[in-house]
């Protein structure tokens, strides 16, 4: 793996890492009040995190102009794979989950997706920035 692939993969997982360490004190004071309350968010972070990752990983692949047709490929093939792997977990989680605090399952889902947002607002700044002061 050359390092053009190995800088672009790292703010991504970088972020996925992000993710889990929010989860994981937020499901532990959930865990304080309520069970219920902590798996329900746990679950729905996760059908995010978990996607993600695997779009992560599979979209990120190939980079550089020779491998264009590669990179696009790639993406299109994560975004897809991404997509079903949503479904099947809300799927899963709605089908097999008995009881399940709907409002907190989607909070844990989108408070995942902003954070997710945030994080890549936050890198694309900062990468701005360094380019800014190359000059």
């Amino acid at each position: 793996m050359d390092q053009q692939t190995k800088a672009m993969k790292s703010p991504a997982l970088a972020s996925i890492a992000v993710q889990l360490v929010v989860v994981v004190p937020v499901a532990l004071v959930l865990l304080v009040v309520d069970m219920l309350f902590a798996y329900s968010f746990s679950l729905g972070a996760i059908v995010y995190i978990l996607p993600n990752a695997y779009f992560t990983l599979y979209a990120f692949r190939y980079t550089g102009a020779r491998s264009s047709y590669w990179v696009v490929k790639s993406l299109k093939w994560g975004e897809s794979g991404k997509f079903a792997l949503v479904c099947l977990g809300f799927a899963l989680v709605f089908r097999f989950v008995q009881p399940l605090h709907t409002p907190l399952f989607f909070t844990g889902f989108c408070s995942m997706l902003m954070l997710q947002w945030w994080l890549a607002s936050f890198v694309t700044s900062k990468w701005l920035t360094s380019l800014r002061h190359r000059r």
